[in-house]
């Protein structure tokens, strides 16, 4: 009884974590992974709208507690499909992430590894990212006459407010409210 019940706990552990090492190269074999995997709630398929490349969350072959970020598309000719360019790793707030992406790309070698926060939004359809901003300003009205001291001029780009992040591509967000017949 024992030797089955280790032999079932085996084979739960293994289809569970089965895949982790396999090179995803396109879309079909990104969604056919999220097919045959226990997903977790960040892991899936995910764009980036910015740049138009689409990548897979999975959990990092080390086990631990990563989840790498690998190319799954992009019409950038340097990023190759089935490359690792960064992690997402988990934080005591189950919603929020640490995310690194590597920036630059140098003799084949990925480097310059960029780090932010990443946050899912409350359907879980969006990975909100969130860089670190600095902010300067000097005080040119003050070396003015007083009459210049009145006028300020400021510009706000609308664009600038519009949240960063990833979509989620694939497997779509599961359903909040319940189908009536």
């Amino acid at each position: 009884m024992k030797v089955q019940l280790l032999l079932l706990l085996l084979t739960l552990v293994t289809t569970a974590f089965s895949g982790r090492g396999e090179t995803i190269c396109d879309m079909q074999a990104a969604r056919d992974w999220c097919d045959r995997t226990m997903l977790h709630r960040v892991e899936g398929v995910w764009r980036y709208p910015d740049d138009q490349t689409t990548v897979l969350v999975r959990r990092s072959a080390a086990g631990d507690g990563r989840y790498d970020i690998v190319v799954v598309e992009s019409p950038d000719t340097r990023l190759q499909p089935g490359e690792t360019i960064g992690y997402l790793e988990a934080t005591p707030v189950g919603t929020k992430f640490e995310m690194g992406v590597y920036r630059t790309k140098t003799g084949g070698v990925l480097r310059e590894l960029g780090r932010c926060a990443a946050e899912l939004n409350d359907k879980e359809d969006a990975l909100l990212v969130k860089g670190r901003k600095l902010k300067f300003s000097l005080g040119s009205r003050w070396l003015l006459p007083s009459f210049w001291r009145l006028i300020r001029i400021t510009l706000k780009d609308p664009l600038e407010s519009l949240p960063k992040g990833l979509v989620r591509v694939y497997p779509p967000g599961a359903r909040r409210q319940p189908d009536y017949l």
